[in-house]
């Protein structure tokens, strides 16, 4: 027969770290989440009925309350994965912003503003980024604060004075 899982007694100053990280609005939703749990089971409930009140599986749950046992507060925040290493290097994503913080008539392009459509079409014709992606342009340009308005349109001038014009107005 199984035994129930217990939890072991909290010290004072986990469940004054728990009570802040459950009353922060900075709080990660999947932390709150686990501090919830493991705050309910503190408090007298049933690994099955915190599990539920808190929108956690009950295998989850488990797991959960075990990286408690065994790290306390630390085991509750979510791991860093390794994730699929970068196919693109420091150089491409230069790259990638020279182009997107360029004027397209400066490239000899006939058109005046970028759209990621053609962003990515521009860049393709570089021999290293002839398979890049629409997505990967994005996130280049996100992890460096730019990002693609839609909608917003403006128009240039021919006028080979038109920069002095238009600081002066």
């Amino acid at each position: 027969m199984k035994h129930a899982l217990r939890l072991r007694a909290l010290s004072a100053d986990e469940l004054l770290e728990l009570q802040r990280l459950l009353r922060a609005e900075t709080t990660e939703a999947a932390l709150f989440r686990r501090c919830r749990l493991i705050w309910l089971l503190a408090a007298g409930y049933s690994i099955a009925q915190a599990s539920r009140w808190c929108g956690l599986h009950y295998t989850n749950a488990h797991k959960w309350v075990k990286r408690f046992q065994a790290a306390g507060l630390s085991g509750l925040r979510t791991r860093s994965r390794s994730g699929r290493p970068r196919v693109y290097q420091t150089q491409v994503e230069e790259l990638v912003l020279d182009t997107a913080t360029s004027r397209p008539r400066d490239l000899g392009l006939d058109f005046t503003t970028w759209s990621l459509m053609k962003l990515q079409e521009h860049l393709r014709q570089h021999p290293d980024l002839r398979t890049i992606s629409r997505e990967t342009i994005r996130r280049i340009l996100q992890r460096h604060g730019l990002r693609f308005l839609t909608g917003q349109t403006w128009c240039e001038s021919d006028d080979p004075d038109f920069e002095v014009k238009k600081t002066l107005s």
